[in-house]
C-alpha cells in the first residue's frame, strides 16, 4: 500500500536541529530509540485510563486531557493544539483553524448527547465511526494523534455501555480507513469498529 509519511512545516519548532527527532523530555536523540520509549510509555499510560478514565463532558478539554495523560512524560507541549501545518497524503485541518472545527464537532456530538440514546449495534458503529474519523481529520495535536482519539472513542463507547476493542486492529488497516473516511466514506471505519465492539455488562444493584 502507499507509504502514508507525514509531512510537516517548520520542524524546527518540533524537532531537533536538522532531525526530524521530536524534541523530548528524555533527551533522546535516535528516532528509534524515541519510537520505543514513546510506545512503552502511552502504552502503560493506556493501561492505566482503563482503570481510571479522563473523567468530565465529552468535549474537546477532554481531548486535549487524554494527549496530556498519554504524552506529558515525553513532550512538553502534551496536550497543547499543534502549531504547524501537517499532512499525511492528504492535509489535515490548518492550524489555526482547529479550535473552531473541534468545537464544532463536539457540538454536533453534543447534540447527539454524546451518542447515549443508540442502542442499535450498527448505527452506534456508524457514529463513532464519523466522530473518529472527523477528530483524525481535524489531526489537533502534532503528534499522538491515533492513540489519543481512539482512547476518546473508547471513553465515549464506554460511557454509552458499549466496550470497544481496536487493540487487534492493523495499522495498515486502519490507515485505509482514515484514508476513505478523509473523504467522507466511513464504510471501511465502521466496519472496523462494528467488528470490535459489543455491548458491556453493567453493575446491578441489589
Amino acid at each position: 500500500m502507499k507509504d502514508y509519511h507525514y509531512e510537516y512545516e517548520h520542524d524546527r519548532i518540533y524537532c531537533y536541529p536538522g532531525t526530524d527527532v521530536l524534541v523530548n523530555k528524555l533527551e533522546i536523540r535516535n528516532r528509534d530509540d524515541l519510537f520505543n520509549a514513546e510506545r512503552d510509555i502511552t502504552g502503560l499510560r493506556l493501561l492505566q485510563m482503563k482503570e481510571k478514565p479522563v473523567r468530565g463532558k465529552f468535549d474537546f478539554n477532554r481531548i486535549l486531557r487524554i494527549h496530556k495523560r498519554l504524552f506529558d512524560d515525553l513532550y512538553p507541549w502534551a496536550g497543547k493544539i499543534r502549531t504547524v501545518n501537517i499532512s499525511k497524503g492528504n492535509q489535515f485541518c490548518l492550524c489555526q483553524n482547529i479550535m473552531q472545527q473541534m468545537t464544532e464537532l463536539m457540538n454536533e456530538l453534543s447534540d447527539e448527547n454524546c451518542l447515549a440514546d443508540y442502542r442499535d449495534k450498527k448505527y452506534f458503529s456508524e457514529r463513532l465511526a464519523y466522530y473518529l474519523s472527523e477528530i483524525n481529520a481535524i489531526h489537533p495535536f502534532r503528534e499522538g494523534n491515533g492513540r489519543t482519539q481512539r482512547e476518546f472513542i473508547r471513553e465515549l463507547a464506554w460511557h454509552d455501555g458499549w466496550l470497544l476493542d481496536l487493540s487487534d486492529v492493523t495499522q495498515d488497516e486502519m490507515i485505509e480507513a482514515s484514508v476513505e473516511s478523509f473523504n467522507k466514506d466511513y464504510g471501511k471505519m465502521t466496519s472496523i469498529i462494528f467488528c470490535n465492539i459489543k455491548e458491556r455488562k453493567r453493575k446491578t444493584l441489589r
